[in-house]
């Protein structure tokens, strides 16, 4: 077998060089027009959903216990500077404002108070429960920064008598009290609501026939299960069957047929920072 000339290699290696290079110059256009075929998309959509005057989630998962996968479509909510007073965040992130100081209105019989403008949709709430035979009873409204701060630091002192470090006291009691200056409760828009017999602020309230109507009526009046199940790395507080926090009808409607929690309505929809 004959050897080839030197010429012959380097002829062979500028070829290879050649079809290397016209090959990578391909591959190449490929990715750049791959990636401005992608921008244009989503160009696209942004000026789609920015030409609507609505917030732009059309669609969402519903992430209610027992309704995994299911979708539905969103009507669509507008949102008016008027509706905002009753959609403020607040959590350990976003402390209460300190010039916050709602007129309260007593509810008549529970010991408990709230936000003046929220009391007339909680008493139909009520009043439509026991209509129907259920027993709601408001064990919390509204709540004094004392008093909060005087809850917090006796679930954290129940905590370190039983063998936790304050540090650990802490972030236990944060998961189910917020921390003080934060909180639904100081808002005057949120009651704990538990039933005549079930008188325990425990998950088992959402098994009673008063927890299940709640999570299916609520919305109606404006209210929304504030803690929900599932959601509680988002909110911060764990699961709350008992919890309701008032947004109005428009949010809470929205709030229902997207499954998203308040976190997620004013993150995902750019409505905090």
């Amino acid at each position: 077998m004959s050897r080839k000339k030197p010429e012959d290699r380097r002829v062979v290696r500028t070829r290879r060089t050649v079809i290397y290079t016209f090959l990578l110059i391909l591959i190449f256009m490929y990715i750049s027009a791959h990636s401005q075929l992608e921008q244009e998309r989503a160009a696209a959509s942004e000026n789609k959903a920015g030409s609507e005057s609505v917030l732009p989630r059309g669609q969402a998962e519903q992430s209610a216990p027992g309704e995994a996968g299911l979708v539905q479509e969103a009507e669509a909510l507008v949102l008016e500077p008027e509706d905002m007073w009753c959609l403020i965040l607040t959590n350990a992130q976003y402390p209460v404002p300190e010039d916050y100081f709602p007129e309260l209105k007593e509810i008549p019989g529970q010991g408990q108070s709230v936000d003046e403008r929220i009391y007339d949709p909680l008493m139909d709430m009520l009043s439509d429960m026991e209509e129907r035979g259920l027993s709601p009873l408001i064990c919390s409204g509204y709540r004094t920064l004392d008093k909060q701060e005087m809850l917090f630091n006796r679930k954290v002192s129940a905590y370190v008598k039983q063998g936790y470090s304050m540090e650990e006291a802490n972030q236990l009691a944060r998961r189910i009290l917020s921390v003080p200056g934060s909180g639904e409760h100081c808002l005057g828009l949120a009651v704990d609501i538990y039933s005549d017999s079930y008188r325990k602020l425990e998950s088992g309230f959402a098994d009673t026939k008063e927890g299940k109507w709640l999570r299916e009526h609520c919305w109606e009046y404006g209210f929304i299960l504030r803690y929900d199940q599932g959601k509680e790395e988002l909110t911060g507080i764990d699961y709350e069957p008992w919890h309701f926090r008032y947004v109005g009808k428009k949010a809470a409607e929205y709030l229902k047929q997207t499954g998203m929690c308040l976190e997620e309505f004013y993150f995902e929809e750019s409505l905090y920072g």
